[in-house]
């Protein structure tokens, strides 16, 4: 594979792994982001290709039209030029997308994202959030598969781990909110 196309499979599984971050029940980003191609910024990228690892690291800045992730690590795991999972870190990890019909912007955090895309599964973990508008949820461990459109929150392995969800009451039609 060449490099041209190993750096294209990169960042067009980093925007998956922001895109995975979409919760169920809101509103989802632009039609038009999954056509946008990927831009990522790192202070340093690394690339070993006996591990099959690129490493991001310092100010990592990935965006697909509207949808921005900013970590400070990320590494993206692959073998024989396939993508097996994604990891990003901060404090914290932070995703941003727009979604269609002028609609508050959707956004989570966490102190770590993994996505697998092979299953469509995207963790965040701890400190998780997801919000848009007033509504959010708030977990430790936040998982959505987003083959099946299923999200779970909490870790039934911890006790220290509650979900906590806040929905907002939605403005009555043709009241100002």
């Amino acid at each position: 594979m060449s490099a041209e196309n190993m750096t294209c499979a990169r960042t067009r599984t980093l925007g998956t792994l922001a895109l995975a971050c979409l919760w169920p029940g809101l509103t989802f980003g632009l039609s038009s982001d999954a056509k946008q191609p990927i831009y990522i910024e790192a202070d340093t990228a690394t690339y070993d290709e006996a591990t099959g690892q690129t490493v991001y690291v310092g100010h990592v800045r990935s965006t697909q039209g509207s949808l921005i992730v900013d970590s400070d690590k990320m590494i993206v795991y692959q073998k024989e030029g396939k993508t097996e999972k994604v990891v990003a870190w901060a404090n914290p990890v932070r995703l941003k997308q727009t979604p269609d019909g002028g609609k508050e912007d959707i956004h989570g955090t966490g102190q770590r994202a993994e996505y697998f895309p092979e299953t469509g599964i995207l963790i965040l973990y701890d400190k998780a959030v997801v919000w848009q508008g007033g509504d959010s949820t708030e977990s430790d461990r936040i998982e959505y598969d987003s083959h099946k459109n299923f999200v779970k929150a909490g870790d039934p392995q911890s006790n220290k781990s509650r979900v906590r969800v806040k929905l907002a009451p939605k403005a009555e039609a043709g009241k100002p909110k």
